[in-house]
């Protein structure tokens, strides 16, 4: 499985340009469920940047993770 933090829009679309766009693998952290943890790091991360520059709240109005590409099997 792929995850893929993107930043949204003020209308809750994600932005077309990969300028914020951070990539997460199994093939780059070793497992699906650490590249599931880092994205969400990053994602806990970049919301709490957020909140601290635009105001309480407004961080996860701004950032999703997404996951992309088929479950991996046990």
């Amino acid at each position: 499985m792929l995850y893929m933090l993107k930043e949204l829009d003020s209308k809750g679309r994600i932005f077309q340009d990969d300028d914020t766009t951070e990539y997460f693998s199994a093939a780059d952290y070793g497992s699906d469920d650490a590249a599931k943890a880092a994205a969400m790091d990053a994602y806990n991360f970049r919301v709490r940047q957020t909140d601290e520059n635009w105001g309480a709240g407004v961080g996860k109005t701004r950032w999703t993770v997404l996951a992309v590409g088929p479950k991996p099997q046990p």
